[in-house]
């Protein structure tokens, strides 16, 4: 197999909540967010911020109903900074996920947050809008979100239309779908060639 010429991006997430969240807003984002749990391929899923070991249910997220929390691996010995939100009020956070696979479920819990809790959140992404459009696409697509209201704007040029989008959503998608390290890096690459073409087209 040949190998990856280009790693997977190394992206920072900003968020600062701006606002009280309700707990009709915070039910819907559990709601949400443990939909797209078992939405994803295993390897996609997150890991217990404590222990490291991947979750098996969806019910791990929640520490305690108003606590949500989550850590990412791959097959090796890595394992990122845990990520904790609560429905009070949470300090600012800074999460780096070191363009590992759970930077796709970072980027869906941002995006489940930022509609589902709206106007209680400031996120920004280091890469810009470019980090929404296939989180935003994929949430759509599984009926998680109605519309395409990101963090950051970004083009919907062949919005959800083109075959290689479609490629992308399909890769990501499954509990059953295999999927390792090496995949995602290949589907990060793709990812953000297919947005910078995109965007040179605007």
């Amino acid at each position: 197999m040949t190998p990856i010429s280009v790693p997977p991006q190394h992206v920072t997430y900003n968020v600062k909540q701006i606002g009280w969240i309700s707990p009709s807003q915070w039910h819907s984002f559990t709601l949400a967010v443990t939909e797209a749990f078992w939405l994803l391929p295993v390897h996609l899923r997150p890991c217990s911020p404590t222990n490291g070991m991947r979750m098996q249910r969806a019910s791990m997220m929640f520490p305690s109903p108003e606590i949500f929390a989550f850590a990412g691996k791959d097959e090796g010995n890595y394992v990122s900074r845990g990520v904790m939100l609560t429905q009070d009020l949470s300090a600012g956070l800074r999460i780096d996920t070191e363009g590992q696979p759970i930077d796709f479920f970072t980027r869906i819990v941002l995006i489940l947050l930022y509609q589902h809790c709206e106007g209680c959140y400031e996120i920004t992404s280091s890469a810009g809008g470019v980090s929404w459009s296939l989180p935003v696409r994929w949430a759509i697509r599984h009926e998680l979100i109605l519309d395409h209201a990101a963090p950051q704007p970004f083009s919907t040029h062949g919005f959800i239309t083109g075959a290689a989008d479609e490629l992308l959503i399909r890769s990501v998608s499954g509990g059953e779908r295999s999927f390792t390290t090496a995949d995602w890096g290949l589907v990060s690459e793709l990812e953000f060639t297919l947005e910078a073409l995109k965007t040179d087209k605007r």
